[in-house]
């Protein structure tokens, strides 16, 4: 055999080696968990309320930031959309609580539906993650579909 032929192989252990020492390394990812929505459909004068759960372990959360997306699944783009589809929401310090719950609402009327008269309903699925003081980001959470009512 040709010395080069082993030369691949352990690169390749190597870098995997490397690679999962790196992302275990860093104490871990942020942990969030959507519990629920409130309402689905969401009338007009209704807001969206989503719990999540959180794993503070290692303060990965606090001080970080909550980030939502929104992703419109509607055939025809929004006339008139409100407000941007990606939130940066600041996360407070959690005073070293290693678990947690929290709400988070978004209202119908302008957000999360559009602002003209089309009278079109929306369909959108949420997209939630956490991102850590230390650039370390949580797994992107989905919402299911959330219909907005636009009477």
């Amino acid at each position: 055999m040709k010395p080069g032929s082993f030369l691949i192989p352990a690169v390749i252990t190597v870098s995997l080696i490397i690679f999962s020492c790196s992302k275990n390394g860093s104490g871990g990812k942020p942990q969030i968990s959507l519990e629920s929505i409130d309402k689905n459909p969401i009338g007009l004068k209704d807001s969206m309320v989503a719990h999540f759960k959180f794993t503070n372990t290692g303060g990965k959360v606090e001080n970080g930031v909550f980030v939502s997306i929104r992703n419109r699944l509607n055939e025809s783009p929004a006339s008139d959309p409100s407000g941007n589809d990606t939130l940066v929401n600041p996360i407070p310090d959690f005073e070293g609580a290693s678990k947690g719950e929290f709400r988070y609402s978004l209202p119908a009327s302008g957000y999360l539906s559009q602002t003209s008269s089309a009278h079109q309903n929306d369909t959108i699925i949420m997209k939630f993650f956490v991102l850590s003081s230390t650039g370390v980001s949580s797994d992107t959470i989905s919402s299911p579909k959330l219909v907005i009512l636009n009477p």
